[in-house]
C-alpha cells in the first residue's frame, strides 16, 4: 500500500486534493503575473500560503498514516481482516477501489513467492 499511497500525495487518495491546490497556486500566478503594486504582494502571500498549507497537510496525513501502520503491526490477522474490509466498504471512488484492486494483487504475489 505504502508506494501506491506515497504518489498521491500523501494521501491515501488525496490526489484530487493537492491537483486542486495545485490549480488554485497556478490561477493566481496566472493572476499575479497581470497584477502590480499591493495586490501583486498579496497573491505572492496567498501562493505561498496554499504551499505552506498544503505541505503540512501533506506532512500530517503522513505521520497520520504511519501511526496507523505502527498500530495495525501489532493487532492481530482477524483484526487487520476486518479493517481491510471496512477500509474498502468506505471507499467513494472506482479509482480508489481499483488502486486497492491492485494492491491486493502485488500482495497476493508477495505472499505466494514466500
Amino acid at each position: 500500500m505504502e508506494s501506491s499511497r506515497a504518489g498521491s500525495a500523501g494521501s491515501p487518495g488525496t490526489g484530487g486534493i493537492r491537483d486542486n491546490i495545485q490549480k488554485a497556486i497556478d490561477d493566481l500566478r496566472s493572476a499575479g503575473e497581470k497584477a502590480t503594486g499591493e495586490v501583486r504582494s498579496n497573491i505572492d502571500s496567498a501562493v505561498q500560503r496554499l504551499r505552506d498549507a498544503s505541505d503540512e497537510a501533506t506532512s500530517r496525513a503522513s505521520d497520520q498514516v504511519s501511526s496507523w501502520r505502527e498500530t495495525l503491526e501489532r493487532t492481530t490477522e482477524d483484526v487487520r481482516k476486518e479493517l481491510g474490509k471496512l477500509g474498502v466498504r468506505t471507499q467513494i471512488s472506482l479509482d480508489a477501489l481499483e488502486e486497492i484492486s491492485q494492491e491486493l494483487d502485488e500482495r497476493r504475489k508477495q505472499l505466494s513467492s514466500q
